[in-house]
């Protein structure tokens, strides 16, 4: 057992570091209220000057903000990431001259910094304001982070060239766990930059998800000299690629890519089969009459739609087929889906007598 003494020093050095504990806590909030209060204030009186030098009609007063708060670095790269968004143009290359001149050393030290919340931030301002001879400190971010990573990609699509669409694409490759809209939103915009790199990378085995971002991409981005790899993956053995093939050969718009569209119709699964139908409506395929009329027959929804509209798309043929199918008394289903989309067709009988 502990002696009365004892006890007595412990309850005295429990209450002196609590009180010690309470104390820095206050004043480490104390401070951090100050710092920002600080932050703020000065971001409010930079921002203004930002904003003269911005319409200024000479860049030189940029350069001469930029001089005058160099002291205040957090400060300024808060400014410019806040602002990179909605600025370009003129005023784009006005902050373009504040991170050159003043800041893009300190981004290259943040890219090394423990914080990830540093990291993103230079990321950002490089892919705002990145030339090709930052490729080199953008690569050291690609094993970072997932949306660290997929900033630095961003930033290397602003500076196109060989080495670095290889090195988007790489990454792509390698991305354990892609997030597909981002990484089709910065290759949309590359377009018939990275054809080269999509043929090598339909040979590789990439997953379903990968390859089906990929002909997605070839389809919308019409890129008609990878028409005929489309093609090829229509026989592919997963319905996700099938169904996105399908949709891409709707999309490049090819006459010649009917007859296999049509195949398609007979698709095992009925996914493939609802934007085969889709597609084929939309290279308004006169062969394919009989096929959207069966299809207002089929017991799935989506392809009852889609044949629908696709009979509409053919005009005449079309239109007539769908009042003959919406007064049948066979099929109920088929007769209101026919209704449906004759309600949308306004034309004009002809007088008679």
């Amino acid at each position: 057992m502990f002696s009365p003494l004892a006890v007595q020093y412990a309850l005295v050095f429990l209450f002196v570091f609590s009180v010690f504990l309470l104390s820095f806590i206050v004043l480490r909030r104390i401070y951090k209220e100050y710092r920002e209060k600080r932050f703020n204030e000065k971001y409010k009186e930079i921002e203004k000057d930002i904003l003269v030098a911005l319409s200024s009609e000479t860049p030189e007063l940029a350069a001469r903000v930029a001089r005058k708060y160099k002291a205040y670095p957090k400060v300024l790269t808060q400014i410019l990431v806040d602002y990179i968004e909605i600025i370009g143009g003129a005023e784009g290359q006005r902050l373009k001259i504040i991170s050159d001149q003043f800041l893009k050393k300190r981004w290259t030290k943040n890219i090394r910094s423990w914080k990830a919340i540093n990291r993103l931030k230079a990321a950002r301002l490089f892919m705002a304001f990145s030339d090709t001879s930052d490729s080199d400190v953008l690569i050291k971010l690609l094993n970072d982070k997932p949306i660290i990573r997929l900033t630095a990609i961003n930033a290397l699509a602003r500076i196109p060239s060989q080495k670095t669409l290889s090195i988007i694409f790489q990454a792509f490759e390698k991305d354990p766990n892609p997030n597909i809209e981002a990484y089709f939103n910065i290759m949309f915009t590359l377009a018939q930059k990275i054809e080269y790199f999509i043929k090598h990378c339909f040979k590789k085995p990439l997953s379903i998800e990968k390859l089906g971002l990929l002909i997605e991409l070839v389809g919308q981005s019409k890129l008609y000299s990878l028409y005929s790899d489309v093609l090829g993956m229509t026989n592919h053995t997963a319905k996700e690629i099938r169904v996105k093939a399908a949709r891409a050969l709707g999309y490049l718009s090819v006459p010649d890519s009917m007859p296999t569209l049509i195949e398609l119709t007979k698709d095992q699964d009925w996914e493939v089969r609802a934007q085969a139908i889709k597609s084929l409506g939309k290279l308004k395929c006169s062969d394919a009459l009989d096929v959207f009329a069966d299809g207002l027959f089929s017991p799935h929804w989506h392809i009852r739609l889609n044949a629908a509209y696709a009979l509409f798309n053919l005009g005449l043929p079309g239109i007539t087929r769908l009042k003959e199918i919406s007064k049948q008394k066979k099929d109920r289903y088929a007769a209101d889906m026919a209704s449906m989309v004759l309600s949308d067709l306004i034309y004009f009988e002809e007088p008679t007598g």
